[in-house]
């Protein structure tokens, strides 16, 4: 996130906000998270969240099966900025827009700073899959690595012009 501090989910349904300088040296630590919070919908969080810093702001970013949300940093706490019912996977932010794919089908793409739906970009479905954002593309891959398929389908978007 910045200013040392980093965030681990869990399989608790639990975020913990830590300071890096007290996770130092060899020795176990426990017990020493600045804030707890819960997952987007309280279940296990297996996707990496996204960290955005947007001006003076730095935001994060998490989605589990149940839902996806978002936080502001404000001094050492994360304020939940807003929330909904749309689970995914790992979350990308990029210009300000919030991609999430649901494994189900679709890529949810939201206004990253109120979570408004701008649109959901017809995909099939997968497991564990992420959008990539670069240059102005959008690049998903559909399917699910497990079934050891032999072809698959890469959904490539670009905004109109």
């Amino acid at each position: 996130l910045g200013g040392g501090l980093v965030v681990q989910g869990g399989k608790d349904g639990l975020m913990r906000l830590l300071d890096w300088s007290k996770l130092r040296g060899t020795t176990p630590h426990k017990d020493s998270e600045r804030q707890t919070v819960s997952t987007p919908s309280g279940s296990d969080l297996f996707t990496a969240p996204a960290v955005w810093h947007n001006g003076a702001a730095t935001w994060l970013f998490a989605a589990d099966n149940g839902g996806t949300a978002a936080w502001t940093l404000s001094g050492d706490t994360l304020q939940q900025a807003w929330h909904n019912g749309n689970g995914g996977t790992s979350p990308v932010v990029s210009d300000g827009l919030l991609y999430v794919y649901d494994p189900g089908g679709g890529l949810h793409v939201y206004d990253a700073a109120t979570g408004n739906a701008i649109t959901t970009l017809a995909s099939g479905g997968g497991h564990w899959n992420s959008p990539i954002v670069v240059d102005g593309r959008i690049a998903l891959p559909e399917g699910n690595a497990n079934s050891h398929s032999t072809s698959g389908v890469l959904d490539i978007w670009r905004p109109a012009s």
